[in-house]
């Protein structure tokens, strides 16, 4: 079995080898991306970790278990994007393919990227999929002293708030400040303009700070603390603010209801914005915040303004009562930038959801990091990410990951 310091040195060696300068020859991973969840999520998990490490990759299946296969908008741009970043050789990365070659050659010195979906596709999976690229994407210092690397801008177009995708106030609210805090890392998310479902016409700047020389640091979220406040904010497209009113007042409502003990004498801080743009719907997003900086999240945007409050208060409710430190949203997001991160990263998580499960399964297969999950409340000591007979909805787990310890270095 290979050490740490085997592992590190051999990411290192590939990150050095994928610049431009380098005439370097690498077998291709070929990839069924329909196993498990088999959604957009593989493709983003897999592209990114092929930037990183410079490994072509050849992903089959793209998307096979969803209604309608194949790469939708969204997916056909962030592609498109990733092939910009990284200088790529891309094949079968129009729309509708099931089929998608990717050869990164090298990162692209540019400061500046667009990706426009033309569509409501989601600006929200555009940032998954190039965050952990952009955060590597500095070319390696030539001496002992130099300049931080300038920040690379990525301006991004489609849908802000759509449907089967977190919003991308999830991003900025509750994702953002757990992997900055946790990684070390920083970046910065500015809403130009929101786009909603079917018009989009949405805008997002995404600004990424490189680092050099340094690793990111291993996540430690084991302890969610106390809840000491729970926050919300509704937001409305060109409608009535009582509308924001019935939303907010149907979730206060549902979680005073659960009586809880966690939320015993705590106060709902919900804020009510309407926005002048042409359609969309209305959406809750609704936040728990604790002692030890875990952050909860509920939020929904279909249905009547009643339907929408209720259904946020009660996914927030179901991310309290399991205990542990993540909503489920939030728990796949983080696998990528474990695997990334030097050291043992360590996160205590409710119910292990499929796409947290297939992340780990892809992330493991390209990267090389180890994840290790037990349930807690099990007499197991270590469960199998792909063993269908465990019930996987219900108790709490401990994932932790031995992580390659990427780093851009002389």
């Amino acid at each position: 079995m290979s050490s740490d310091k085997d592992v590190k040195s051999k990411v290192l060696s590939l990150l050095e080898d994928s610049r431009p300068d380098k005439d370097v020859k690498t077998e291709v991973l070929t990839l069924d991306a329909g196993l498990l969840e088999g959604g957009g999520q593989v493709i983003r998990n897999c592209i990114g970790l092929s930037c990183l490490l410079n490994k072509p990759v050849k992903l089959l299946n793209a998307r096979a278990k969803r209604k309608d296969p194949g790469l939708k908008p969204q997916h056909a741009s962030g592609l498109k994007l990733m092939q910009d970043l990284y200088q790529a050789e891309l094949q079968g990365g129009n729309i509708g393919s099931q089929e998608i070659y990717f050869k990164p050659n090298g990162v692209n010195t540019s400061d500046t990227f667009i990706a426009d979906t033309q569509t409501a596709g989601s600006i929200t999976l555009l940032i998954q999929i190039s965050l952990p690229a952009l955060l590597f994407s500095a070319p390696p210092p030539k001496k002992k002293l130099f300049l931080p690397p300038r920040s690379k801008k990525v301006i991004l177009k489609g849908g802000t708030t759509v449907i089967a995708s977190p919003p991308i106030d999830f991003l900025i609210e509750v994702f953002k400040p757990i992997v900055e805090r946790e990684f070390g890392l920083h970046f910065n998310i500015n809403i130009v303009g929101r786009g909603y479902y079917p018009q989009g016409k949405g805008e997002v700047v995404l600004r990424v700070d490189p680092i050099v020389e340094r690793t990111l640091k291993p996540l430690n979220l084991v302890d969610r603390g106390e809840i000491t406040k729970v926050r919300g904010r509704v937001t409305i497209a060109n409608k009535s603010k009582q509308i924001g009113k019935r939303m907010a007042t149907a979730a206060s409502e549902v979680l005073t209801e659960a009586a809880l003990p966690e939320l015993e004498n705590i106060q709902f801080d919900i804020e009510i914005n309407s926005e002048k743009i042409n359609a969309g719907k209305g959406l809750i997003r609704l936040w728990a915040e604790t002692s030890t900086g875990c952050i909860i999240s509920g939020n929904d945007i279909k249905e009547t303004p009643e339907e929408v409050g209720k259904n946020a208060a009660e996914k927030l409710i179901r991310n309290i009562k399991h205990g542990g430190c993540v909503d489920e949203h939030l728990q796949d997001q983080l696998i990528i930038f474990m695997a990334l991160a030097e050291s043992r990263s360590k996160l205590v998580s409710g119910p292990i959801t499929l796409h947290t499960r297939t992340a780990i399964h892809f992330i493991e297969t390209m990267s090389g990091a180890k994840f290790h999950i037990k349930k807690l409340d099990s007499s197991e000591s270590l469960v199998n990410i792909q063993d269908n007979s465990l019930d996987w909805d219900e108790g709490m787990y401990l994932i932790e990951c031995e992580g390659i310890g990427l780093m851009v270095s002389k």
